[in-house]
């Protein structure tokens, strides 16, 4: 299904002439080297700025090597190869591989047909690479920086030619006629269905990313290198038969999914790399990424204030997708030892994925969030599970599975993963921080949860809910009144109840709220004296909280997960209902916002 899906995307992308047919690519090219028909230079082309990167050219499809796989590009490669010169200090046993790989390009021109040797163009390079002195070309003023180089790729240009002679009419001929190569007989493709010339192997893909103290190489996505993996005796490409033209295709459109000048259909997340297409032209295709990715970028209004509302904002954007049919496909993929693993796969209608991204943005909305201006993003959400919401303190493997399982919840509509609530829980109970996102990620499980389960349990709301009965979510609630009540009776406090007990209320509360309630005591004696309208409105709201606890004995002795989340719920929509519940004047002695540690 996934190498079918990318078959369709290459003919998708085949049409709009954004890749190229079966034996040519896309290549940068930093250097090109312009001769006359005798083969005589006339001068040495940077193609690209001073970065060393060049023009993409269209060139024949680059070879496979491996270890002394002494195999050429048709008519481009880097120095080694084109010109038998090595790079800056190569030792002795680099230097004896240099002339062979040199040899390997003249090799490979002379193997050439008479007919694509008779062209102008490939006969000039002949004659260029027959001459013993290059002293011309290593006069030219970019020299040093074309050495200095290294690996960069070099072609060739015929003096008069718009195209590079690997472009040449005679040679295009050559490599279509030859594109299937090294085959592995007739079969019939597992792709396409078709019977088909088998590909012997796959071309490679590029641009996944390596894991961190790695660098990044071209990876086999299909490949049979062992003997354990093989079977019934046959070999490399025999084992999963896909013709000739889905290979190339598969990974053609794989190679411009990934390239960096299309950065609006991939992203990276912890280890694992995305990429993700449409079948037909859709602008759900250019936001996806803007969505759950970093979709949340500031706006202003017109008035030049910052736009607060990011969630109603994205559920606008969103709702034009929810009729539409178009098939759209997301495909998640890691560094394996000698190939590319699947970590994740998901299909489906357009619509059918943006009703669930709206389901998840409803789960997630809390009051409160929407002062967060990453809110909703995954890896914002990530980062509630991290130590003080610094995704760099995850590790990258732990980082990507979660966000697979995350992925997955999203669009496939499963619940959310316990990882995420056991770990945001965790950091609230440790940092005493009950962010906004973190309060969104609980939230989001446990509403999840309930509905997937056919739970019972009263669906946790996106404000303050005085109908729920739940014991860990009244605690909280109890617990912020509390604490409203500390700050009120001692304003400069620095170090309040919640810095003190947070975590203990959390999974004993039984244990801590005995101290509590007699400290509210004292407090509360504060606020009458100083605040008596205040003070009333702290007794009122202690007694709707307690109604249903038959004193401090009816508290828990512990709270289990669940209850631990509604416990940070219910306290975050205490303190974030403070404001609309007391008199305006009163309201700033209560305000208590937090400050988050910002994404590194």
């Amino acid at each position: 299904m996934i190498l079918q899906s990318l078959v369709h995307y290459y003919d998708r992308l085949l049409t709009e002439d954004a890749v190229q047919p079966s034996g040519f690519q896309e290549k940068e090219i930093p250097w090109v080297i312009e001769i006359n028909g005798d083969g005589r230079f006339v001068r040495l082309i940077r193609t690209g700025g001073e970065n060393g990167r060049g023009r993409r050219f269209v060139v024949p499809y680059e070879v496979k090597r491996s270890g002394d796989n002494f195999t050429a590009n048709l008519l481009w490669d880097n120095l080694e190869y084109v010109l038998g010169v090595p790079r800056p200090k190569a030792n002795a046993g680099q230097l004896r591989k240099v002339v062979r790989r040199h040899a390997a390009f003249v090799e490979r021109l002379r193997s050439l047909p008479n007919a694509t040797r008779n062209d102008p163009g490939v006969a000039a390079v002949e004659r260029f690479l027959a001459q013993s002195d290059w002293s011309g070309l290593k006069a030219a003023e970019e020299w040093n920086d074309l050495v200095a180089s290294g690996t960069a790729n070099i072609s060739f240009l015929l003096k008069g030619d718009a195209d590079l002679v690997c472009a040449r009419e005679a040679v295009c001929r050559y490599v279509e006629a030859n594109a299937i190569t090294q085959n592995s007989g007739m079969a019939r493709c597992l792709v396409t269905g078709e019977q088909s010339v088998i590909a012997r192997t796959h071309n490679r893909v590029k641009g996944v990313r390596a894991p961190k103290g790695q660098q990044s190489r071209d990876t086999d996505l299909v490949s049979f290198n062992e003997d354990a993996f093989r079977s019934h005796g046959w070999s490399q490409g025999q084992n999963a038969p896909v013709g000739e033209r889905a290979a190339h295709a598969y990974v053609a459109a794989l190679n411009w999914l990934l390239h960096r000048d299309h950065a609006s259909h991939h992203f990276v997340e912890g280890d694992t790399t995305y990429v993700f297409w449409a079948e037909a032209k859709t602008t759900f295709e250019d936001e996806f990424a803007h969505l759950l990715g970093g979709y949340a970028e500031q706006t202003t209004d017109d008035d030049g204030t910052a736009a607060r509302n990011v969630l109603e904002s994205v559920r606008k954007g969103i709702r034009p997708h929810i009729e539409d049919p178009t098939p759209f496909c997301v495909l998640g993929l890691a560094p394996n030892a000698a190939r590319l693993a699947v970590r994740y796969w998901h299909i489906g209608p357009v619509g059918e994925m943006a009703g669930r991204i709206l389901a998840h943005f409803d789960d997630l909305d809390v009051t409160g969030l929407d002062r967060d201006r990453h809110a909703g993003a995954a890896w914002r959400l990530i980062s509630a599970a991290a130590v003080k919401g610094k995704l760099s303190s995850l590790q990258d493997q732990f980082r990507g599975r979660l966000f697979s399982e995350l992925l997955a919840a999203v669009l496939d509509g499963r619940p959310y993963p316990d990882t995420l609530l056991a770990r945001a829980v965790e950091r609230c109970r440790a940092e005493q921080a009950p962010w906004p996102v973190r309060v969104a990620v609980i939230k989001a499980v446990l509403c999840r949860r309930a509905r997937t389960a056919g739970s019972i349990e009263r669906e946790v709301t996106v404000s303050l809910d005085r109908e729920n009965r739940s014991p860990g979510y009244r605690l909280g609630r109890l617990f912020a009144v509390l604490e409203g009540i500390q700050r009120v009776a001692n304003p400069n406090i620095n170090t309040t109840i919640r810095d003190r007990y947070f975590g203990a209320a959390t999974t004993t509360p039984r244990a801590v709220f005995t101290e509590l309630m007699r400290l509210k005591t004292a407090h509360l004696r504060k606020v009458r004296r100083a605040k008596p309208g205040l003070a009333v409105h702290f007794e009122k709201t202690l007694d709707e909280i307690m109604n249903g606890f038959d004193g401090l004995a009816a508290f828990p002795a512990h709270l289990g997960l669940e209850e631990q989340g509604r416990f940070v719920v219910g306290y975050h929509h205490q303190r974030s209902s403070v404001a609309s519940d007391v008199p305006e004047a009163d309201a700033t002695e209560l305000d208590s916002s937090e400050t988050e540690a910002s994404e590194e």
